[in-house]
């Protein structure tokens, strides 16, 4: 018997609300060559009844005591998968419908063992920045994208990857960790399927799920993540990568464990608690990793490791009630005022590097030549001041330019390129400010606000061509002097009083002339546009156009673009010709002029027709 592509594992315990979405996502994908195995972990429900309901022959129930967490039937699971390919699903999520079509196609175009389906958050927090891009192949070791943000095993797994490795059985939670990591490490390569909603990854609203009720004891806890940092030294190389990995057990599982539970558990609780970290810290943390750290953990290891674990309460309270932390400036350096400052070294406290200063745009739209900026900055624990706004060149030779802030709260600033050209490149904008003499700069975040769209304005070595443009991260950037295809601007065309007159909107700051190109020909004639604001005309004389097609054009500064027809009037021309606007093939905008026939004329001589329409 053949066997499947992919074999996905669910394990169940009390979950029949979800089971039905959970199984239908699966039984329904677009790759219906595939295995379901779910594995009943003694539930006390009806959930095994539920899934006793469905007759699908690709569906497999195993039925199991209760082991005391998922390690024990995702093993059970991997025991009788025969799939080339495993996907581990928890059985209150579900699949997008072509999520298995999408991730082996992926896996098997790129050779990748691991590939990771975009999540989905349903009432929980995903890692977001994992799924910016699709990547067709990237590794462990790659900082961008960061693979180690997710170390669930909700993902495409090769099953010869896998080959022999299990889960730790027994654990409430973070069983998964070491597994994952380990596929990580062992991998090929990983692919990141990062535009299609492929896993719908859920929080339960009830509070019920394992991780909802703070998972494993910190007895078997830390001892679980001791393990996955020293396979993670066992795989690394001191140095960034290593670091990064490490720092992530340390913000994700080290510092979660300091929180209201730390603070409502007995002191007997909380020395168990304390224990655990430290031997963590003392083993994995080094100065690197600290210092990249929030100044919470800082203060959090600093207490651990030097006997001030009389001030981890206080630590806690003042992070769990949310507070927003005073700053405060000393020799320069900003520092957190936070309980303990004064008491622990300073660089517990220090946020210099790390300011939590912020812009966010309510508009930012053209007005003629300039760019007008207005928003709002966020200094928490502060107030900034002395605001500006630099424009900063990307490239091997960056450039800074400087504007004022007429405003500061909310804070509005006019970017004159037409005082002010910019040169050719892509120019980021950052809002500068200060506190208490200390620098401070932010990119100013779009959020829902529409990009900034072409303008016509000189530019020093490059196409008079302005654009705003949205950064990956969400902020905005002015390009310049770019231009990858022909301009295009929709204008009207109609004939009368002696001319070919074109009308429309253009957003242009420097002169433009349109152009009338006799096809088949060099032969051109030109005519300067009037603007009134972005609105412009301009009259093709057609004493100046023979008889033939003549393709209707805009030259702004050398840059030749097209006009797209919107309302377009014929006419004669005096007894003898007659002038057509149309719309070429191409959707172009073109006058055709022509003798007129004999009856047009003694038409027009009675007074039926009339030269302006």
């Amino acid at each position: 018997m053949p066997h499947p592509t992919v074999s996905v594992i669910v394990p169940v315990y009390n979950c029949r609300a979800s089971l039905e979405r959970c199984v239908g996502s699966v039984l329904g994908q677009t790759l219906g060559d595939l295995e379901l195995i779910c594995v009943d972990d003694g539930s006390t429900d009806d959930s095994l009844d539920v899934l006793r309901r469905f007759t699908d022959s690709r569906m497999i129930v195993l039925t199991q005591p209760n082991s005391g967490g998922p390690g024990a039937p995702r093993n059970a699971g991997l025991d009788r998968a025969t799939g080339e390919f495993v996907l581990f699903l928890d059985a209150d999520d579900w699949l997008g419908p072509r999520a298995l079509e999408l991730m082996v196609e992926m896996a098997e175009e790129n050779a990748t063992d691991i590939v990771i389906g975009k999540y989905v958050g349903v009432g929980r927090k995903v890692p977001v920045r994992l799924f910016r891009q699709t990547v067709g192949s990237t590794t462990i070791h790659d900082d961008k994208p960061d693979l180690y943000a997710t170390l669930a095993p909700l993902k495409l797994f090769r099953r010869s990857l896998i080959g022999d490795t299990r889960f730790p059985e027994g654990l409430l939670s973070h069983e998964d960790q070491e597994f994952t990591a380990l596929a990580y490490f062992r991998a090929k390569g990983v692919s990141v399927l990062a535009d299609y909603d492929a896993y719908y990854w859920v929080e339960r609203e009830d509070g019920s799920s394992i991780m909802q009720q703070g998972g494993a004891p910190d007895t078997e806890f830390f001892p679980v993540i001791g393990r996955v940092m020293r396979l993670v030294e066992e795989h690394t190389e001191p140095g960034p990568a290593r670091d990064r990995m490490l720092r992530r057990h340390f913000r994700e599982e080290v510092s979660a464990r300091f929180g209201a539970a730390y603070l409502a558990a007995s002191p007997e609780r909380r020395a168990i608690t304390e224990a655990g970290a430290r031997v963590l810290v003392e083993r994995h943390l080094t100065p690197a990793i600290s210092a990249a750290s929030a100044p919470f953990f800082r203060q959090l290891a600093h207490c651990l490791t030097d006997g001030r674990e009389d001030l981890i309460p206080e630590i806690v309270a003042f992070g769990t009630a949310e507070k927003v932390p005073p700053l405060k400036v000393v020799d320069g350096r900003v520092y957190q005022d936070t309980p303990g400052f004064g008491e622990l070294p300073d660089a517990c406290f220090d946020v210099t590097d790390r300011l939590p200063f912020h812009a966010q745009l309510t508009a930012a739209r053209w007005d003629g030549p300039r760019l007008v900026l207005e928003g709002d900055v966020e200094l928490a624990g502060g107030r900034a001041s002395d605001l500006s706004v630099l424009l900063r060149l990307r490239g091997d030779e960056p450039a800074e330019l400087a504007f004022p802030v007429a405003s500061a709260e909310p804070f509005r600033a006019v970017l004159d390129f037409a005082g002010t050209p910019l040169s050719k490149g892509r120019w980021d904008i950052v809002v500068r400010a200060a506190l208490d003499g200390v620098p401070l700069a932010a990119r100013p975040a779009l959020g829902d606000l529409e990009t900034p769209d072409t303008r016509f304005v000189l530019v020093d070595d490059g196409k008079p061509v302005l654009r705003g443009h949205r950064t990956d991260y969400g902020n905005l950037s002015v390009d310049a002097g770019w231009q990858s295809r022909t301009p295009e601007i929709v204008a009207s065309a109609r004939v009368g009083r002696g001319v070919v007159r074109v009308t429309g909107t253009m957003p242009a700051s420097v002169p433009v002339t349109v152009k009338a190109k006799l096809r088949g020909s060099e032969e051109v004639v030109d005519a300067p546009a009037r603007f009134d604001g972005d609105a412009f005309t301009a009259d093709l004389p057609l004493r100046l156009l023979r008889d033939g097609t003549w393709q209707i054009e805009f030259d702004v500064a050398g840059l030749r673009g097209a006009f797209l027809p919107d309302a377009l009037a014929a006419a004669r021309v005096g007894l003898r010709r007659s002038a057509r606007p149309y719309r070429t093939t191409g959707g172009r905008l073109a006058v055709a002029l022509s003798s007129a026939p004999v009856l047009p004329r003694i038409l027009a001589k009675l007074g039926l027709r009339r030269g302006w329409p």
